[in-house]
Order: C-alpha cells, then sequence, then structure tokens
C-alpha cells in the first residue's frame, strides 16, 4: 500500500473515532475517561501511518517521470520537461495544501523563488531534484538518501534536453510576489480560523441551558444534552439542598453558566444533573425507580419557591400518607440547609 492511502486511511479512520466518541458522549452515559481514551486513540490512528511511510517513490518508465508521495501524484512526459536541476540547498517555503512538517511534506507549497509548487521530500536529505515542465510548472523532490536522488537526476538529465534553471529574473520576481500574496492569504486564513474556533468555543461554553417547567402531571426538566420528564407519581422524595457534591461529569455539556447531563458521584452513583453553576441550591428528587435528578432554577429564590410548588402538588396526591418535612435553614444537626418530603 502506498503512502497516500496509508494517509488517507488514517485520516478517514481517526475521523470516524472521532465523530463516535463525540455522538457516544452525548448519547450515552459513557465515562470522560473512555472519551478521553478514543479521542487519543484517534490522534494515534492518524500518526500510526505516517510512522509506516516508505517517503517519495520515483521511476522514470516508458518516456514518463512518475513522482508518489501523500497528496502527491505526479505523472510528466519527458518530453514535456524544460529543465532539471539538482540542488543541495532549497528553500521549501511555506505548505498551502498537503502533509508535512518543518523540514519536509508533500503537496502544494509556495516559496520567493517559484511562488506556488509541487514538494515531496525532505530538507534532511542534501539533494533536491527540480523539475521545469509544461506550463511552467514546478516539481521538487528526492528521496530516501542522497546517492539515490542523484542516480535518479543523473537518468532524467541524461533523458532529457539540457539541464539549468530556466526562471528569468522577472520569473523570479514575479513569483516572488506571487509567493507573498500567498503567504498574506494564508495569514489571513488562519487568522480567520482562530477566529472562528474561538467564537465555536465561546458559544458553546456561554449557550447552555436549563429549562424547567411543571403540569399536572409532572415536571419537565429540558437542559443542554439532558431532558427529563418526572411524573409525580414517581417521585419518591424530593429535597432542597446547598452541600451536593456534584461529582464528576460522565456525559453531557459542562460549560462556564451551566452543568448538565449524566454525572457520578459518591451520593448517588449515577444520576442526572441541570444546574446553574451560580447557584448553590438546587433539589433533588429521588425516583421510586432509584434514579435520581438534580436541577435548580436561575436563582435561590426561583429554585425555593419551584420547591414549594412541589411540595404542593405531592401534598395533595390522594398516594401520599403523610409529609416529613424540615424548615429550610437547618437539618438534624442544624448546619445543613435542608428540607425533605418523602412518602411515608
Amino acid at each position: 500500500m502506498d503512502d497516500s492511502r496509508k494517509l488517507w486511511l488514517g485520516i478517514g479512520f481517526s475521523i470516524l473515532i472521532m465523530v463516535a466518541d463525540i455522538v457516544l458522549l452525548v448519547a450515552t452515559p459513557m465515562p470522560m475517561y473512555v472519551f478521553w481514551i478514543l479521542l487519543v486513540a484517534s490522534i494515534v490512528v492518524m500518526i500510526v501511518p505516517v510512522l509506516s511511510f516508505k517517503g517519495p517513490q520515483a521511476s522514470i518508465t516508458d518516456g514518463r517521470l512518475r513522482v508518489k508521495a501523500p497528496f502527491v501524484d505526479v505523472d510528466i512526459p519527458l518530453s514535456s520537461i524544460q529543465a532539471v536541476e539538482c540542488r543541495t540547498n532549497f528553500d521549501i517555503g511555506l505548505r498551502m495544501f498537503g502533509y508535512g512538517g518543518l523540514k519536509s511534506g508533500s503537496g502544494d507549497f509556495t516559496n520567493k523563488e517559484f511562488g506556488s509548487y509541487t514538494l515531496a521530500g525532505t530538507m534532511k536529505i542534501p539533494a533536491f531534484i527540480l523539475v521545469h515542465h509544461s506550463g511552467n510548472k514546478i516539481l521538487a523532490f528526492n528521496l530516501k538518501d542522497e546517492e539515490t536522488t542523484r542516480d535518479l537526476f543523473r537518468s532524467l538529465a541524461s533523458q532529457t534536453d539540457g539541464c539549468g534553471t530556466v526562471v528569468s529574473s522577472t520569473d523570479s520576481e514575479k513569483a516572488a510576489r506571487t509567493h507573498k500574496s500567498l503567504r498574506r492569504v494564508m495569514i489571513g486564513v488562519v487568522i480567520i480560523c482562530i477566529a472562528v474556533v474561538a467564537i465555536l468555543v465561546a458559544v458553546v461554553m456561554y449557550s447552555g441551558y436549563v429549562e424547567v417547567s411543571m403540569n399536572d402531571d409532572g415536571i419537565t426538566i429540558d437542559a443542554s444534552m439532558m431532558h427529563e420528564n418526572i411524573e409525580f407519581s414517581d417521585i419518591e422524595s424530593v429535597e432542597l439542598r446547598d452541600d451536593v457534591d456534584y461529582g464528576t461529569r460522565i456525559g453531557g455539556y459542562g460549560g462556564t453558566d451551566i452543568s448538565s447531563g449524566n454525572f457520578r458521584n459518591d451520593e448517588f452513583g449515577k444520576y442526572k444533573l441541570a444546574i446553574h453553576n451560580s447557584v448553590d441550591l438546587c433539589i433533588v428528587i429521588h425516583k421510586a425507580s432509584g434514579k435520581v435528578v438534580v436541577f435548580n432554577l436561575p436563582d435561590r429564590e426561583s429554585t425555593e419557591t419551584f420547591y414549594n410548588d412541589i411540595l404542593e402538588r405531592l401534598d395533595g396526591q390522594p398516594d401520599s400518607v403523610s409529609m416529613a418535612s424540615k424548615p429550610y435553614g437547618a437539618d438534624d444537626a442544624g448546619t445543613n440547609p435542608a428540607s425533605r418530603w418523602m412518602l411515608a
């Protein structure tokens, strides 16, 4: 399998793992450590093919020069080659599209001398073959070592007419201007991308919401990555507390203002949460099924009011035998603010 196919397969599998990771995080109570493991795995899957790269491959057969590397597959008739040269020093410039590091790469590049050109090589090898071919196109490449590169250059030069630079000073100046223009465009694109990412992060961090409503049958909680319908008949007990340790998010939303989704702590185990982070007071509902839902409203006053409304609805149910409650502001020890309703 050639390097290009390896790279594309690596990228494809990496994207699939990332997408699956996000879907699982949003749609299931997946632990956060599993999310991070999968994220690291997606990066590894993309890197592993790079470690097995053979490097640029080149051959001269049937009157044609064929050069292959990731993002590069050039097939040039020898008759269209205007000149070839071998250089010990070469400025690869900037990568516009393709694969590469600081001193190597393959794909579409730009430098001051040629403007836009095709590269497949590394500066670790002190020899570059430059091919000037039809349409003032430039291909710069080298092979696994200097000797192999120079051998191919000699073979190529012997089968083409002439060698040496064919770029005039006027063309060089024009290429330099083109390179400068492309560089500005690239810098602009990078700045725009950074700004877009920053805006998206800010929107995600501040776009969370918690909406709580009550009707004759029960309570509806609609929050970022969390939705819960709780029927009054399914409530075993309800508490008003400001001492809950929310524990760890295992799936859901964690923004600056809102935390919601599937959480886990030592007290409840796995439970559902939808809170405004700035409000320390919360309502804890224990369902008959054993599940726990914790939520609050935008401020302490509305949270207390909603809790009292729940008590009124529950106290009026024919199935409620009694209500045991403590005044808000004291528990059994008279320290932690708490109030609790439960079926006797």
